[in-house]
């Protein structure tokens, strides 16, 4: 039973037609209702019922097998607080693992789409809700959680190739089941390769690189796409390279971040892909004491007119240090 604030959910799709994305089998601002949809727009539209599809899996299988029927053999998933594991019995093991309780319902709403040029692969990002039934005194119990997904399409349809959620807040503490830690993605510098995945990793090294040399604002505005977006620690989307690289404050005073990427992988069409990676913060505490954070990071690329390589989403979560 999906019991959902039904407030909440007119908000979010309110949202999400704010943001551009279009509801399934909805037509492009000025085609036909008659025209038949094109290549890319039924790519575009199979894309996002297959993201809002997710949550009746669930409904029907529970959350593990729901969404794991939804992720590629060799999907890279990340969860806060874990290392990045590579697959789907992993990925399916950690989700088992998770304490929602077993009446909580799940669904996703996409605040974005979009395809690759041919068609084969694709992103979404937005909220992840869950909810729980009304008790008999009191309101039900809903979090808001936002996710990031990067989509392979095959002859089996779109299944998610790499995975990661991210959170307004730190998600339960949770150990990493036994069957995932052999599926623990090392954490060494990305191979490297050749063509448009190439480029996507050299990008995310010199991304770092210039994090290093200018401050990790300037970088992140530098690096984003002008529709970028990355997700703030309320709960809300920072979108823009401006407002983006405004969110860091001021050069010099959040300390520093750098990272590398351990797999990426890049649409046949050369144009879109993805880096997952391990990144380390160090900073200092108002005593004087360094900190230092170790997180992972799910980036998608998009290749721009220019022929250089922006992000257009990226978002992570804490990994403990590997």
């Amino acid at each position: 039973m999906r019991i959902f604030p039904a407030v909440l959910l007119t908000a979010l799709s309110v949202t999400a037609c704010h943001r551009g994305v279009r509801s399934p089998g909805a037509s492009f601002a000025g085609a036909s209702l008659l025209a038949p949809l094109s290549e890319s727009e039924e790519a575009h539209d199979a894309l996002l019922r297959a993201d809002l599809g997710r949550a009746d899996s669930v409904a029907r299988m529970g959350l593990a097998n729901g969404l794991g029927s939804a992720l590629a053999a060799d999907v890279v998933y990340l969860r806060g607080g874990l290392p990045i594991v590579r697959g789907r019995v992993a990925a399916q093991a950690i989700v088992g693992a998770e304490s929602l309780n077993v009446a909580s319902a799940v669904r996703w709403q996409p605040v974005r789409a979009e395809v690759s040029a041919d068609g084969r692969n694709g992103y979404t990002y937005g909220y992840t809700i869950y909810g729980t039934p009304s008790p008999p005194t009191g309101a039900p119990s809903i979090r808001i959680d936002r996710y990031i997904a990067y989509w392979r399409r095959d002859d089996g349809g779109w299944r998610i190739a790499a995975y990661a959620e991210t959170y307004g807040s730190p998600p339960a503490a949770l150990s990493l089941p036994p069957v995932a830690a052999s599926a623990v993605v090392r954490d060494t510098l990305m191979a490297r390769t050749r063509g448009p995945l190439e480029q996507i990793r050299t990008s995310d090294m010199a991304f770092s690189s210039l994090a290093g040399r200018v401050g990790t604002g300037r970088a992140f505005g530098d690096y984003a796409a002008e529709s970028a977006q990355m997700f703030s620690a309320p709960g809300e989307f920072i979108t823009g390279p401006r407002a983006i690289s405004e969110s860091f404050g001021l050069a010099g005073t959040s300390g520093a971040l750098v990272w590398h990427p351990v797999a990426g992988e890049v649409a046949q069409s050369g144009d879109m892909g993805f880096t997952v990676g391990n990144a380390v913060f160090t900073g200092r505490r108002d005593d004087g004491g360094q900190i230092v954070r170790f997180s992972k990071y799910l980036t998608v690329w998009k290749r721009q007119r220019d022929g250089s390589w922006r992000y257009v989403v990226d978002g992570g979560s804490a990994r403990p240090d590997q």
